[in-house]
């Protein structure tokens, strides 16, 4: 079996990661009620379920869900197998903030906006100083340990690496992540529904030739954004090292004039 192949059939493959969130309402509201403790959700429906990039402009290639559930209250979530890097996690603040201001039109009263709760599912690339299975971060005073009054956006990072930590805790959400984490389901007790479902989804989707394509496409997309980034890059060092000879000449230039000038005098 090739490479390819091989990371097409992971559970890791965030294609099918999307697949399963788009089709299956009741996994993808299984995820959305592991980030609300005071409340049953009782249904989600896709805000919008953001496909990759499939031209070579695209500038991202993001697999983003984007969920409201049954009282308005919104859900981004994504599958994230590559670096928690600064530029990922500012990116899902922002996004956070402009899912915010998009609640609430011009002129209209602010109290309004539902929650933006967002969800970043990661596979081993764990952050700085947080060797944890869940982290949930909200606006708060780290003093006086008061979290902010009416607080409207919340992030949940789950690292599968500490998947372990929530062992004795199995609960169907846990279940789902030791999926994703393991490729098989944790058999120590009875699998919940759900888990089946997804496994069934995944067995049906890995025997898609149609899927298969779409995935093999999606990886020679990143090879063109990659090298047109890196093409970019390039261009802009060179048109900086133009300009700053071009500062030198003409930093020169007026040296020599005003040497000239004093010559004359």
């Amino acid at each position: 079996m090739n490479k390819n192949r091989e990371n097409f059939i992971k559970y890791s493959n965030d294609l099918y990661f999307h697949h399963l969130l788009v089709e299956n309402e009741r996994i993808r509201t299984l995820i959305c009620q592991e980030l609300v403790s005071d409340r049953k959700i009782i249904s989600t429906k896709l805000k919008n379920a953001q496909q990759y990039g499939k031209s070579y402009y695209e500038k991202k290639l993001i697999l983003d869900i984007l969920a409201v559930d049954d009282i308005g209250d919104i859900y981004n979530i994504e599958l994230q197998t590559y670096g928690l890097n600064e530029e990922i996690l500012v990116r899902f603040e922002l996004y956070n903030a402009e899912l915010l201001r998009q609640q609430v039109k011009q002129g209209e009263d602010y109290t309004s906006a539902h929650v933006v709760r967002s969800l970043i599912i990661s596979y081993g690339h764990i952050l700085d100083n947080a060797p944890l299975y869940k982290c949930h971060f909200r606006m708060v005073d780290d003093e006086h340990h008061i979290v902010y009054p009416f607080n409207r956006a919340e992030i949940t990072i789950i690292q599968l690496e500490y998947i372990n930590q929530a062992i004795n805790e199995m609960t169907s959400f846990n279940q789902l992540m030791y999926l994703f984490k393991n490729e098989k389901p944790y058999d120590k007790i009875e699998i919940d529904y759900r888990i089946k479902e997804a496994i069934q989804m995944h067995d049906r989707y890995i025997s898609s030739d149609e899927s298969y394509q779409e995935y093999l496409d999606r990886l020679d997309n990143e090879i063109l954004l990659r090298s047109r980034d890196r093409k970019i890059e390039e261009a802009n060092k060179k048109f900086e090292k133009a300009n700053n000879e071009i500062d030198h000449l003409l930093s020169k230039a007026k040296e020599n004039i005003v040497k000239y000038i004093k010559m004359q005098s």
